[in-house]
């Protein structure tokens, strides 16, 4: 459990906006996957929106992956 304590610490002591990328490129990432599962299944037209989402929502969360997965052993953390 170490492993996952020390990337929750990382995760929760990450930058506001960081934070705010991280859950909003979640969000989109679903809403893609959810929009192409049953595009397959029925209709090709909104295959390119799904796509773009997806692709949108991995380049935005990539600073806030690189802050939770990255191999610096401090994270700045938040000003309170």
């Amino acid at each position: 459990m170490r492993y996952c304590d020390e990337k929750l610490g990382k995760i929760k002591s990450m930058h506001t906006s960081n934070f705010i990328f991280w859950i909003l490129g979640k969000f989109l990432l679903g809403l893609g996957v959810g929009i192409l599962l049953p595009m397959y299944f029925f209709n090709f037209g909104w295959i390119i929106a799904g796509w773009m989402l997806i692709a949108f929502a991995i380049i935005l969360m990539i600073p806030a992956m690189i802050a939770a997965y990255g191999k610096r052993s401090k994270v700045p953390t938040k000003l309170k």
